[in-house]
């Protein structure tokens, strides 16, 4: 990504230490995060009940636990991993009929083998869990889940049932959970124990089934085998035996599959023989490769590929392997091999512009700005809907010193990204450049305040506050006012 380049406004923005928490005060505010998102991956719509938790209220912790997530978290703000992600999430939804909320979809830096949704239709997946998945439809069988559960209301129901639970105790617990295994975590899950009151966070087994039940029917509307709903809670089950030793099971965020797995088996026999259609995996196969590349160690990831060049059985394996080494060989700043790779990989894939996007961002990490733009141009004409081709393409158009065209581009991506902290640093450039100083403060707010960095936010809002007049000076204090009240709320 293009970094910003006025010395003025990013003096500025370095001026402000941004202190990180202590360790005690993280679990805390991750405590805090995790009592509303308790929810965890594989529970779906029980019966439809009333509940005192609105839907106006939940739509309200929602919008405060993504800024605190984005706070706590490292979310993989790309937009080809979100825009794929969000695209599966949709046609989910689309069997579902009208809901409450707008469901958005994110995937966190983290290898733990774990998904959740919060109030309102948020809802995450941790990189462990996306790596360790073999099909898309293994991941529509969590995502299916997900959506269930946050279409039965049922975290509200958690949330009420919670308010039970002593705020210290349950802080243990859920940072302890949060953590995801290992010493330190037993022992803050061992001490929220000691008050008896854990149990209460689980799942009734009549919850689980029809979870299970609805999640089926999901993919079967889709014509998706639920025999990948059983190859996923076999890998849940696996799982969780490796965590018996660090955490009791039913505190795990994926419970009994044993028993989910003989439920679903269930209904595959009610169900009998059936028909599937065969689903591309190209571009889920294309979603681990990049995940991987973001939060994997390049040498780790050298070894893998290789072997898996090696041991290749398919022309498929041994080219999304390629690919890898290839994301590998970016990032590490080869940019010949990396190109060299990409276009082979091309020759195997001529219809998947996503790689020409690829190759166009190797050349302009290489410098190669011209080469950069053919590329770029190419991947956005064979494909005007993909994000991610429109703003590395605008990247190489703000670099050719072409910035209105650059900037309209950045404008129509936070038209369908309003939250992509990218662009706004971007559009910050562009206004510096034109003189735009208020605008450019602004952008830089917006910038931080997606990135989670609440400080470096507010100081970038209050010089634009004494900038900007009209609607953009309340369109600036609004967003003062909303970081006030969760640092508020998570002191």
């Amino acid at each position: 990504m293009i970094k910003v380049s006025s010395q003025r406004i990013l003096s500025t923005s370095a001026a402000v230490n941004f202190q990180p928490l202590r360790f005690f005060k993280r679990f805390i505010s991750l405590a805090v995060l995790f009592f509303f998102l308790t929810a965890n991956v594989f529970t779906l719509l029980p019966p439809a009940a009333a509940y005192a938790f609105s839907v106006k209220e939940e739509r309200e912790y929602g919008e405060n636990m993504l800024a605190i997530i984005r706070r706590e978290f490292k979310l993989l703000d790309e937009l080809d991993i979100s825009q794929y992600i969000n695209n599966l999430g949709d046609s989910i939804l689309a069997l579902a009929g009208p809901q409450f909320f707008d469901y958005h979809f994110y995937v966190i830096d983290n290898k733990e083998f774990n998904a959740f949704a919060t109030p309102s239709g948020l809802i995450f997946f941790h990189s462990g869990i996306i790596n360790a998945m073999d099909t898309e439809g293994e991941l529509v069988s969590v995502m299916a889940h997900e959506c269930g559960h946050v279409m039965s209301r049922h975290i509200a129901e958690r949330i009420e049932k919670s308010t039970a639970i002593n705020a210290s105790t349950l802080a243990m617990m859920l940072a302890g959970i949060a953590l995801g295994g290992g010493a330190l975590s037993q022992a803050l899950v061992t001490g929220g124990m000691a008050t008896g009151a854990a149990m209460s966070l689980e799942f009734t087994r009549q919850d689980e089934e029809e979870a299970d039940r609805i999640s089926f029917n999901l993919m079967d509307g889709q014509q998706r085998d639920p025999h990948e709903m059983l190859s996923m809670l076999n890998k849940m089950y696996k799982e969780s035996k490796i965590k018996m030793g660090n955490i009791p099971q039913y505190l795990l965020t994926h419970p009994k599959p044993k028993l989910r797995m003989s439920y679903v088996e269930d209904l595959l026999h009610i169900k009998g023989e059936a028909q599937y259609r065969a689903f591309d995996q190209f571009a889920f196969r294309r979603l681990q490769k990049r995940v991987s590349s973001l939060t994997v160690e390049p040498q780790k990831l050298y070894g893998k590929y290789r072997k898996e060049v090696r041991e290749a059985t398919g022309e498929d394996v041994k080219m999304m392997a390629t690919y890898g080494l290839a994301l590998a060989d970016m990032s590490t700043g080869n940019y010949e091999q990396a190109a060299e790779k990409l276009r082979e990989v091309i020759r195997y894939y001529p219809d998947k512009p996503l790689l020409l996007t690829d190759l166009g961002i190797v050349y302009l990490q290489w410098g190669k700005v011209e080469t950069a733009l053919m590329y770029l141009e190419e991947a956005r004409g064979k494909d005007p809907g993909s994000w991610y081709s429109a703003f590395y393409l605008a990247n190489a158009l703000q670099q050719s010193g072409q910035d209105d065209r650059a900037e309209d581009l950045y404008t129509q991506i936070l038209g369908h990204n309003a939250d992509y902290p990218g662009a706004y640093y971007q559009l910050a450039q562009i206004a510096t450049k034109k003189g735009k100083e208020a605008q450019a403060h602004i952008y830089l707010g917006k910038n931080f305040y997606y990135e989670g960095n609440f400080p470096t936010s507010t100081f970038h809002l209050k010089k634009a506050r004494e900038l900007a007049s009209g609607r953009d000076r309340e369109e600036v204090q609004d967003l003062l006012d909303k970081i006030k009240k969760i640092e508020k709320e998570m002191r």
